[in-house]
């Protein structure tokens, strides 16, 4: 089992009574799934064609789940060029960043204060957005000062953004600040290769979470905002899902290990011929 911020988020004791969840980039619906199972309310945003048809069809029998075929950004009502990768369906993005990016179409854009305004959505427990270095420029049309998320989380690779959206993780975590948001970085190691459906790659290395800033340039992660004051109760929260998470490491371990011994010719007879004595 591997670390996952949004297992870690879901294990959050959040306050609201009707938790509401904004899922910008919602790929194919994994994040949107996990909150939805727990009951939550949840708006989705997914321009690209394939992952949505995915979300849809996963997440079709929730109905308190709403996916808008958009691209969130800071300003809305445009029609902008969308880039998709052929071989990593994980990764498509407004701006042609990687090698394998393709032009395929255009996208509609829209702020998310603007959408929440024409869902009707008065209250947002918990933002997370991952939509490819577009992140912060999603992050600007969302208005704090009517919602105030519990939480936040956005994706952050500095590599990427600086050169491609004019941006670095140190950008977003002085603009949450302003607005009343302590800044936790969970870093992973340098990316070896992005995911390519169906097909098992290695998984990416998760290394820490820790409060900003951290001492050296992180390669790549997320960064989740929690509000002024609430920095010990996300601790705890940190703390506990780390130690459970190497428990149930250590039990995976144990059990492959008994399954390795097993697997050892003629171990499974001289097992047998012990326990019948």
């Amino acid at each position: 089992m591997q670390f996952s911020e949004e297992t870690l988020l879901a294990t959050y004791p959040f306050k609201s009574s009707n938790p509401f969840l904004v899922d910008v980039g919602a790929h194919q619906g994994t994040v949107s799934t996990l909150f939805a199972k727990k009951g939550w309310q949840v708006l989705a945003f997914e321009p690209e064609a394939k992952n949505r048809a995915v979300f849809e069809q996963k997440l079709k029998r929730f109905e308190q789940v709403t996916c808008i075929p958009k691209a969130v950004s800071n300003i809305g009502g445009e029609k902008v060029p969308f880039y998709v990768s052929n071989e990593h369906y994980g990764i498509h993005s407004l701006k042609p960043w990687h090698d394998t990016h393709q032009l395929a179409y255009e996208v509609d854009t829209v702020r998310l204060d603007d959408a929440l305004a024409e869902q009707q959505i008065s209250s947002v427990t918990l933002l997370k957005i991952d939509i490819e270095g577009a992140d912060f420029f999603a992050l600007k049309g969302f208005d704090f000062q009517n919602y105030f998320p519990e939480l936040v989380m956005t994706e952050f690779m500095d590599e990427r953004t600086q050169p491609n959206f004019s941006y670095t993780h140190h950008d977003v975590a002085l603009y949450m600040k302003e607005r009343g948001y302590t800044t936790f970085i969970s870093e992973w190691q340098a990316i070896k290769e992005y995911g390519r459906e169906g097909v098992k790659t290695d998984p990416h290395v998760w290394i820490q979470c820790l409060p900003y800033p951290l001492d050296h340039q992180p390669a790549w992660g997320n960064l989740i905002f929690v509000p002024d004051g609430e920095q010990e109760k996300f601790q705890v929260t940190l703390d506990t899902y780390l130690k459970e998470l190497r428990q149930l490491q250590k039990a995976q371990k144990i059990t492959q290990l008994r399954q390795n011994i097993k697997n050892i010719p003629g171990v499974q007879r001289l097992y047998n011929f012990i326990k019948g004595r």
